[in-house]
């Protein structure tokens, strides 16, 4: 952060992706804390920040701000909202944005992602949040289960070959993200609910 962070006056944009899939154990939690340290990291420096939260049908810009009490009401906003059925539509904000910024996404980033026209205008630096369980699966067996942005539910058996059918899913959705990141030349960094938020992004 040290690198982004170095000059004067930069606008920072940092923009929470709120989809459905974040309702999974504790990925929530991780990303509040992730904007947490990223958005006090940015004011400390006497930068501008432009907190946002966006989904499918919701872009809610704050005022840019170098107060603390504006990351504060940020994240309690942020805990408020309900992700039941939410996507990431990435159009709304390039619709938004009319200044260059140096402009932070943190998500789950499960899916389709294009990028491409984000770039073309600001700087991007990316965040992704994920669960240990999404990387390794458990054989869970009979159970319903329910897909978050959609709002569907079915019964399934989730055994050994459903196991292994998403863990090949699962790697190639990552193998196309980092192609995607890297084309971009766009940093980025991948935080586990279960390691120190504070300490990747130290590192970074």
């Amino acid at each position: 952060m040290k690198i982004f962070f170095e000059e004067k006056e930069v606008n920072v944009v940092l923009c929470a992706l709120m989809s459905g899939s974040l309702l999974f154990r504790d990925k929530k939690e991780c990303l509040l804390e992730v904007c947490s340290l990223l958005g006090f990291s940015a004011l400390k420096m006497s930068n501008r920040l432009t907190p946002v939260i966006l989904s499918n049908d919701e872009t809610l810009l704050f005022q840019p701000s170098k107060k603390l009490q504006s990351i504060e009401h940020f994240i309690h906003k942020l805990d408020k909202v309900s992700l039941y059925k939410k996507s990431v539509d990435l159009q709304n904000l390039k619709l938004k944005l009319k200044q260059k910024s140096l402009v932070i996404l943190v998500g789950d980033f499960l899916g389709d992602i294009d990028l491409s026209l984000l770039s073309n205008r600001h700087e991007l630096f990316v965040v992704i949040v994920r669960e240990r369980f999404e990387e390794n699966p458990e054989i869970l067996g009979d159970g319903e289960f329910t897909d978050p942005e959609s709002g569907e539910s079915s019964e399934f058996y989730f055994g050994k070959s459903a196991r292994d059918a998403y863990a090949k899913k699962y790697k190639e959705n990552d193998q196309k993200l980092y192609k995607h990141l890297g084309a971009l030349g766009i940093s980025h960094v991948k935080i586990v609910t279960d390691e120190g938020a504070f300490v990747k992004l130290s590192n970074v």
